[in-house]
């Protein structure tokens, strides 16, 4: 009995060796088998005995070998990578060789110029459509309210830049440039329903039927332009005193500025001063207080019987005040030079000054004054 026991003991080892042999052989070829198989041969808790001892298919020379493997698939897997990195910096390099290479006058040759007879695709629009555009092109645009930045710590909040502002004025110098494109164009910007637009957004109502088109109404009637300044230059010389030697003569010439803006809802900005137009133009807005700054209101007299192309207006500016004379208010009368188209010049007429007490009114000599010149500032817009 014993005898028979023993037998089989040792043939049920041997058949489990031999079916463990395999899968532990297995585990020294890959990674991923190995783990599999180290996970198969590991021993049975309820199918060995706890005396017997339980066969180990991990040995210490095959995990060696396991670690050698991943750490050359590994590298072999970064020398591919960096060799696709060289290829691809190689190929940019010969490329911008190339590129460093051509010639412009390669290009050059390619170039031709256009058939002028061929209509382009802008021609098959239809003028309904062209008319829309060129409305929208000339039509007053909203103006944001600037408002100027407020610190952290700062009690007193600025107002906004130039609030009277809505909208600006219509765009009919891009209206121009538009009818310098082509022969259609110019006739479609010349249109009646066009300039209509541009009348209605410059001038006051009511408006009389002109005789003419509205285009020539906007060139030949009087207008005052409001996207920049008006700037007389006044000079004069004024007899010195020379300290060293009393017989010689010394002349001083003085140099001064008078610079006007107008604005659309009536109001105008008078100031005299000695700063060059390049700084004094940028500080010509509501609100401005410096010496010699008063702020008025304007009308524009027309003045009929005059032909057309010969006519001019008379622009009156009263209740000037300045901040630093409270007692007094002045009064300004200027006349706009017929110029059709620009109206870019103004002639002093009349300065006086009115007392608020007396009612008194002082004529104030203007002998060195001289024209006024229109002067654009693209600050101001349209």
């Amino acid at each position: 009995m014993d005898a028979e026991l023993q037998a089989f003991r040792s043939q049920w080892r041997d058949e489990v060796a031999a079916r463990q042999r395999p899968a532990c052989h297995a585990s020294v070829r890959s990674s991923d088998a190995g783990l599999r198989a180290s996970s198969t041969c590991a021993p049975s808790h309820g199918a060995t005995s706890p005396r017997s001892p339980s066969p180990t298919c991990v040995q210490p020379d095959s995990l060696g070998e396991l670690l050698h493997t991943l750490a050359e698939g590994h590298a072999d897997s970064v020398a591919r990578h960096a060799a696709e990195l060289d290829a691809s910096t190689d190929d940019e390099e010969n490329l911008a060789a190339r590129l460093g290479d051509m010639r412009l006058a390669t290009s050059v040759h390619d170039i031709y110029p256009a058939d002028a007879t061929q209509p382009v695709p802008a021609a098959r629009v239809p003028d309904e459509v062209w008319l829309f555009i060129l409305l929208q092109v000339a039509a007053p645009t909203p103006v944001p309210l600037l408002v100027p930045a407020v610190r952290e710590h700062q009690t007193h909040v600025p107002e906004p830049g130039e609030p009277w502002r809505a909208t600006t004025g219509p765009d009919y110098v891009a209206l121009e440039r538009l009818g310098r494109v082509c022969w259609r164009l110019r006739r479609l910007s010349a249109h009646p329903q066009v300039w209509k637009a541009v009348v209605q957004a410059t001038y006051e109502p009511p408006l009389e039927r002109v005789p003419c088109s509205w285009r020539d109404a906007f060139v030949h009637e009087p207008r005052v332009r409001m996207n920049g300044t008006y700037i007389a230059t006044c000079q004069y010389t004024q007899q010195g005193l020379s300290v060293e030697n009393v017989w010689v003569r010394v002349l001083h010439t003085v140099q001064f500025f008078r610079y006007l803006r107008f604005f659309p809802n009536g109001r105008c900005l008078s100031w005299l001063t000695t700063e060059a137009p390049a700084d004094a133009v940028r500080q010509l807005v509501p609100g401005l207080r410096a010496k010699g700054c008063a702020a008025g209101r304007w009308h524009l007299l027309r003045e009929d019987g005059a032909p057309p192309a010969r006519r001019g207006a008379t622009i009156v500016i009263d209740d000037l005040r300045d901040p630093q004379l409270r007692g007094y208010a002045f009064q300004m009368t200027l006349h706009l030079r017929a110029s059709p188209g620009r109206w870019h010049r103004l002639d002093m007429l009349a300065y006086s000054s009115l007392n608020l007490q007396t009612a008194e009114v002082v004529p104030i000599p203007h002998k060195h004054a001289s024209p006024f010149v229109f002067s654009r500032v693209v600050g101001y817009g349209v």
